[in-house]
This record gives C-alpha cells, sequence and structure tokens, in this order.
C-alpha cells in the first residue's frame, strides 16, 4: 500500500488538534459578544451617569440656590460644564472638551424645542453655539447636556447598529425640562 493512500485512511482516526480548531473557530464569536457586551455596559453607565449629573446640576438652578450667581452673571455656561464633568467623574475622559450644555427658556413644558441636540466633537474643533438662558423666577427652562464619546470596539457587534458623529464618535444626551422657584 502507499504512503499517501495509508495517510489518507489514517486521517479520520487522529483527533490532535481537534481542541484548537473548534477553539480557534467559537473564540472570535466570544470574545466579539464579550466585548459588545462590555461595550454596551459602559455606556449604559455613562447615561445613567450623565442623566445624574444634568438632574443635580438643574435642581441647583430650579430651587434658587444659584440663582445670586446666575443674575450677577457669575454662574456660566463653563461652570455648569464643570459641575456636570465633576458628577460624571472619570466615565468620560477630557469630559470638559467633549461637553455641550443648552440652557433656555421655554413658554412651556408643552413647547420643547424639537431640534436635535448640537454636539460638540474635539476631534473636529468645531464648537457648536448653543442657547444659554437659565430664566428667571417662575419660568420654565429646558437644558439639554450633549458628551460625545470614543467607542471601545465601533467596528464589532454593538458598535456598528449605535449612530455615529462624523468622527465615528457616539453622542450621549441627556435633557431636563424645569420650573423655577419664586426666588
Amino acid at each position: 500500500m502507499s504512503m499517501p493512500c495509508r495517510a489518507f485512511r489514517l486521517f479520520p482516526k487522529a483527533h490532535s488538534g481537534a481542541t484548537a480548531i473548534e477553539f480557534a473557530i467559537v473564540a472570535p464569536v466570544f470574545f466579539l459578544l464579550l466585548l459588545s457586551l462590555f461595550e454596551i455596559g459602559l455606556l449604559f453607565v455613562r447615561m445613567a451617569m450623565l442623566d445624574f449629573a444634568v438632574t443635580r446640576v438643574s435642581k441647583s438652578i430650579y430651587i434658587g440656590s444659584v440663582s445670586s450667581e446666575v443674575a450677577k452673571g457669575e454662574y456660566t455656561q463653563a461652570d455648569i460644564k464643570a459641575d456636570v464633568c465633576k458628577l460624571m467623574g472619570a466615565l468620560v475622559p477630557e469630559c470638559n472638551r467633549e461637553i455641550t450644555v443648552e440652557l433656555r427658556e421655554i413658554s412651556s413644558i408643552a413647547r420643547l424645542p424639537n431640534t436635535n441636540a448640537k454636539c460638540r466633537d474635539s476631534q473636529t474643533n468645531v464648537n457648536p453655539s448653543v442657547t444659554f438662558n437659565p430664566g428667571g423666577s417662575r419660568s420654565v427652562v429646558f437644558m439639554r447636556v450633549c458628551v460625545t464619546v470614543d467607542l471601545l470596539t465601533p467596528g464589532l457587534g454593538f458598535g456598528l447598529a449605535l449612530p455615529k458623529t462624523d468622527t465615528n464618535r457616539h453622542e450621549v444626551i441627556s435633557a431636563a425640562a424645569f420650573m423655577n422657584e419664586p426666588f
């Protein structure tokens, strides 16, 4: 019997390396799923922390704890950005460069702005112009904060389904509407 025929006959009986082949087939799918799950978790934590920060900062505005500073022009858009970034912690690196704060007085809760959020993307060096008016006593105010973040796995799994900016970044947006107390 020739050598090639004998090797071909023994091929189905050889089991060495079978586990390595199975691992090579399953591992990429497993790691894709694992990275996508981590990405989803991190994104939801960022969203929750941004909502928390917007709620806390808007509360300081509507209960009037910063009303005297606002009236004097001392509590500015930069102060709100700093407060939101401080509350978000290390979840958004370079938060002060990636954040946009919009604050506008509206006639009623039923008349919320229907335009999309304008977000700052530090990679394009475009700083969008947004309204900053904290309103006065008993005025209804709409606050919207947008932060752009990098995705860890933009070309894999969940990262493919997310809306992106022109520079492949994701916008995390939170909004609140409130009525200022009579201060």
